[in-house]
């Protein structure tokens, strides 16, 4: 096995670090008062809601929620999860691939039947995106339930935190879906970046610009695909984190026992 390398600081989920890498998205990602900027995401209504959850776990009884899936193993949450999260990645991958995934969710390609006009506009590749997202979402949002009703009937400490996680993820659900929404914007930004570079390229060479070399290897839609894959992939991360959270302390519940 590799020897691991010293950590360097933390500079933010893998999504922020890509688009930084990209040169689209502004700034160092720092921990520096992070309680005062997550609050300035949470408005008034959200915040009166999460000190009801607050409230509510108080009187929480010590039993696990009845209604809860205790019979669903550890290993079987595992196991969706892993299977889900597979699947996701082999869609994305996939609809990268000419003819491999499903033809609306697939990277749009430059072809000769393609209008001259939709050639080098992000339009088509901005829908590609935001179709993915929600596709990514709508799976995700379906497994984080099955895992809290699987957690919350393991014990009173998991259904209490079955009962934050629930509160939070509504308070900071519409925060979320805007940061997201920014991702495709930015990606945008990348578009333009590189097919400028490109016509200033064919410019110095004097040559023409063959449209059906953009998407070979080497081409310029090549690497915008690739970057395009690549955040898809970090964003699909990114929202697995709170289901990871999960099961987590679902494990670590297990090993206490």
């Amino acid at each position: 096995m590799t020897q691991a390398r010293s950590p360097k600081p933390l500079q933010g989920p893998r999504l922020v670090r890509f688009l930084s890498d990209l040169a689209v998205a502004d700034g160092e990602v720092s921990h520096k008062d992070f309680a005062e900027r997550l609050g300035r995401l949470i408005a008034l209504p959200d915040s009166i809601a999460l000190s009801m959850v607050h409230a509510r776990l108080s009187t929480m009884t010590s039993e696990p929620m009845p209604e809860a899936g205790v019979a669903v193993s550890s290993e079987s949450v595992m196991a969706d999860f892993l299977r889900v999260r597979t699947t996701l990645v082999e869609t994305i991958v996939d609809s990268f691939t000419p003819g491999a995934g499903a033809s609306w969710l697939s990277f749009p390609r430059v072809t000769a039947s393609t209008p001259a006009e939709e050639m080098a506009s992000y339009k088509r590749y901005q829908m590609f995106y935001v179709n993915q997202q929600r596709e990514i979402a709508l799976r995700i949002n379906k497994l984080r339930a099955d895992v809290r009703l699987t957690v919350s009937g393991r014990s009173a400490r998991l259904a209490r935190l079955v009962v934050l996680d629930t509160g939070l993820d509504e308070a900071l659900s519409a925060p979320a879906q805007n940061l997201f929404a920014e991702v495709p914007r930015l990606l945008g930004k990348r578009f333009e970046d590189l097919y400028q570079r490109h016509q200033e390229t064919i410019v110095d060479r004097e040559t023409d610009d063959d449209r059906q070399l953009w998407s070979q290897p080497g081409g310029w839609l090549a690497q915008f695909a690739g970057e395009m894959q690549g955040s898809l992939l970090a964003e699909l991360e990114a929202r697995l984190q709170p289901v990871l959270g999960l099961m987590e302390a679902l494990k670590e519940e297990g090993e206490s026992a």
